[in-house]
């Protein structure tokens, strides 16, 4: 059997739910039923590694996953225990950390699965924008780089497709950092976002799109770019930020709460490793450790960090 004939295998265990969900919204466990067989059984018949969780007993042996999310950020903002951050920088550790890796973008290369992902979104998208008080003009749909591409262009397909509202027909992304050239001054929208845009006064809403979401380092940042160029409230513009999975961090619950953003997302940390768990994908040690992570993040780093201590050592 060859990789294509692999891929197709496994699409074919989640037909009946991908067919009913081209056309209506599914339920949150049945999208983590996708979702999981996806990412475990690639990984398995693929030999591309899109996901692992690991135990409590894992992590002593091999450590934790670190996250883009840096504590300097966190810490700044007052998210990141004051106490953890002085015994991370006293290790030498930049980044928050947790049991668990995903891939999701690597899922959302394939057209087919990239198709009901985005249809899903669509689906959740305009339920919650029929809940708001928009004004006349574009629904932009802007991504941030890599994963977000795949997923906020294919998105704005179907609803160009399906869609009541007037959508922006160009998919412009938020870079990672500011590009300065010798051509553009250097406060512009175009030195932090590529593409074609519409001025705030014909823009309704803005949202914004990553494939995962674990502090939302990245959507914060582009939200903030977004207000400072005048897509923002004062200017009748409604920022959203939509995603496939959504860990529902500690850290992210509380930047959307301060930046006073609507999360979308299709599946959510607890849910999928539930499923995962239901589905054998996952043992009850490496749930409990995972469902413990999300429950308290720094209560988790706590307690690991004993073993993270001794890894640095000895690879010291």
């Amino acid at each position: 059997m060859n990789a294509e004939e692999k891929i197709e295998g496994v699409i074919k265990k989640c037909k009946d739910i991908m067919e009913r969900g081209m056309d209506e919204k599914l339920q949150e466990s049945e999208i983590a039923h996708v979702l999981a067989t996806f990412l475990f059984e690639f990984t398995k018949l693929l030999g591309q590694k899109l996901i692992e969780v690991r135990s409590y007993k894992e992590i002593e042996e091999k450590g934790t996953f670190k996250y883009a999310g840096q504590i300097d950020t966190l810490h700044e903002e007052g998210i990141f225990p004051d106490s953890l951050f002085k015994e991370f920088k006293a290790l030498g550790l930049s980044n928050h950390i947790g049991p668990s890796y995903l891939r999701v973008k690597g899922l959302l290369t394939h057209s087919k699965i990239r198709g009901f992902f985005a249809r899903q979104l669509y689906f959740t998208i305009e339920h919650a924008l029929d809940k708001q008080e928009l004004k006349e003009g574009f629904i932009l749909f802007l991504p941030n780089m890599t994963g977000g591409a795949w997923i906020g262009d294919e998105t704005r397909r179907h609803a160009e497709e399906l869609s009541k509202y007037s959508i922006w027909k160009a998919t412009p992304y938020v870079r990672g950092m500011r590009k300065i050239t010798e051509v553009v001054a250097k406060e512009t929208i175009t030195n932090y976002i590529e593409g074609l845009l519409p001025p705030p006064e014909e823009t309704a809403c803005v949202i914004n799109f990553e494939e995962l979401r674990t502090t939302a380092e990245t959507t914060q940042n582009a939200i903030q770019i977004l207000r400072s160029f005048g897509y923002n409230e004062t200017n009748g513009v409604k920022l959203m930020a939509a995603c496939v999975f959504d860990y529902r961090h500690k850290a992210c619950v509380a930047r959307f709460e301060r930046l006073g953003i609507e999360p979308i997302y299709l599946v959510d940390g607890l849910t999928f490793f539930k499923k995962a768990r239901e589905l054998g994908y996952i043992n009850e040690e490496q749930y409990t450790t995972v469902s413990e992570w999300l429950a308290d993040p720094w209560k988790f780093t706590e307690k690991v960090l004993p073993a993270i201590k001794a890894l640095v050592k000895s690879d010291g």
